[in-house]
């Protein structure tokens, strides 16, 4: 997958806590990026779970890798410049798409909304409440997307079921075996794509800064473990 040269850094984005910046393409395509304004922990977490989810066809946005040059984010103004220069990683926008409201929740199909909590338990995601869904819709189409809190190493199953924005769903896919059973048999199929994602991951993500002297904090093999608890047969267990 070619990089994607990123010619002009417009705004930081209107939501999301972890503020990724609206950017042009050299595509003319617009992208929300995250850089060194996040942390290289973060874009391991989005590359390898973007990755993960197409596996699974949940409806993400395209996404690729961009690069921004050292002299555009030199030239960039101060709101700006934490965005940093190297390799980030760019979610494409979606047109017309909105950010989904708690009373919108009823209209996205309950089938699609067990398919996003079991993706959810699955990498450990306890970032999608009714306050910070990162979720879009568009009255015909979910978008699901930010998956930098993935992995959570405090993942506590009680308060995700109590917070997930689709939580009514979620306790109708733990009451439901057949269906825990064919999500759990689907997540084993995909375990091999986190070492080809990690693995195609820019180097330049295993450093803090540009210069390559501060290690960063990405550590993949918990992370994969978190994942292969889908073989076990207590992976739906709640304490």
């Amino acid at each position: 997958m070619d990089r994607v040269q990123i010619k002009e850094v417009i705004k930081p984005a209107d939501q999301g806590f972890s503020r990724p910046f609206l950017c042009r393409g050299a595509d003319d395509d617009f992208y929300y990026v995250k850089g060194r304004n996040t942390t290289p922990d973060s874009m391991y977490k989005e590359w390898i779970c973007a990755h993960l989810a197409t596996a699974l066809a949940l409806p993400i946005p395209e996404f690729r890798i961009v690069e921004l040059d050292p002299e555009l984010v030199e030239a960039l103004p101060p709101d700006l410049a934490p965005i940093d220069s190297g390799p980030a990683f760019g979610s494409r926008k979606v047109p017309r798409a909105l950010w989904l409201e708690p009373a919108s929740v009823n209209q996205v199909p309950a089938a699609l909304q067990r398919r996003v909590v079991a993706f959810d338990w699955w990498i450990r995601n306890t970032d999608r409440t009714v306050y910070n869904p990162n979720l879009l819709f568009d009255q015909e189409s979910l978008v699901v997307f930010d998956h930098n809190n993935a992995f959570d190493t405090d993942f506590d199953p009680e308060n995700f079921l109590a917070n997930h924005i689709f939580k009514d769903e979620a306790r109708n896919l733990f009451s439901d075996y057949i269906e825990r059973e064919f999500f759990q048999e689907c997540f084993e199929r995909p375990l091999p794509i986190f070492d080809e994602a990690f693995d195609t991951a820019p180097p330049e993500w295993k450093w803090y800064d540009t210069d390559a002297t501060v290690p960063g904090n990405f550590a993949p093999r918990p992370c994969k473990e978190a994942l292969e608890t889908c073989l076990n047969r207590s992976f739906w267990n709640m304490p």
